[in-house]
């Protein structure tokens, strides 16, 4: 099934008159390392743009320090020496609804299974995250969830030991293994749920950059949040929120795009078109 700008307009979840920054959405995201410090802060910045009502924000304090210079607004959690204790202590005090796991996380990548079991969270999973859980084979816990996985095509075939993939079929096959919500990104992105799947076919070649998926996975994770407060069937939730976010990620690149050329196209100039491509897409 296409996605469309009325199915994104009748399923894009609205802020009521007397809402709070509590109950729209609040989100933990754990990313980032010292040689990819950037994904952390456009993790947030997604998060924020589309519509969440508090983001926390648990990394070294190199990108603390970034990202609360860039996003004032964030809630920050410094990591230092015994992180995962602190992650886990974090997320029993702050209360998330949804968890974003992954973007340039390289080395702590290793506590994700841990971090999840503990959390018994609905998460989005991504990038390096995504690699581990590819590099060992493993699966999702039980107790959590729904997950939403995010992979591109090279994430794709390690998650399925595939040399090569039908792009068509990949997220279907991979939602059905693993039981989770799966996004395949690409020129036409796939989002299924093991029976269902959606096509978005917006966005453009100029998101085959660095950092483009670090956008999409916090608009996904906020979508997730406040759809997860109108609704009850959390796994209808996950699938509408990868569906939503990732026609508005590339709705914001197209948008992008008529200003800097596909070629110069970046991460940064995609996250400030949200705001801009949430008023057409409700238009």
């Amino acid at each position: 099934m296409k996605i469309t700008k009325k199915f994104f307009k009748e399923n894009f979840p609205k802020i009521k008159k007397d809402s709070y920054k509590n109950i729209n959405g609040k989100i933990l995201i754990i990313a980032g390392s010292k040689t990819m410090q950037g994904a952390a802060v456009l993790n947030v910045l997604g998060a924020y743009f589309s519509g969440a009502g508090m983001v926390a924000l648990a990394s070294i304090p190199e990108i603390i320090k970034a990202t609360v210079c860039t996003v004032p607004q964030a809630l920050v959690l410094p990591l230092e020496k015994n992180q995962l204790n602190e992650i886990k202590k974090y997320i029993k005090n702050f209360k998330p609804d949804v968890l974003l796991i992954g973007s340039g996380l390289s080395e702590m990548a290793k506590h994700t299974l841990e971090i999840l079991d503990f959390a018994k969270l609905p998460a989005v999973i991504d990038a390096s995250s995504l690699t581990f859980l590819a590099s060992k084979n493993a699966k999702l816990p039980k107790t959590g969830g729904p997950y939403i996985l995010t992979p591109h095509i090279g994430e794709m075939k390690r998650l399925l030991k595939q040399k090569t993939l039908n792009a068509k079929t990949a997220a279907k096959n991979l939602a059905q293994k693993t039981g989770a919500i799966c996004l395949l990104k690409g020129p036409v992105t796939y989002i299924s749920n093991g029976v269902k799947t959606y096509e978005s076919h917006t966005g453009n070649c100029g998101l085959a950059k660095a950092g483009s998926g670090d956008v999409l996975g916090g608009i996904i994770a906020a979508l997730y949040a406040r759809l997860l407060a109108q609704t009850e069937d959390k796994k209808q939730a996950a699938f509408k929120a990868a569906a939503l976010g990732c026609y508005l990620h590339g709705t914001a690149a197209d948008i992008a795009a008529k200003e800097t050329g596909k070629i110069s196209l970046l991460a940064t100039n995609v996250v400030h078109k949200i705001p801009i491509a949430i008023k057409n897409l409700l238009k």
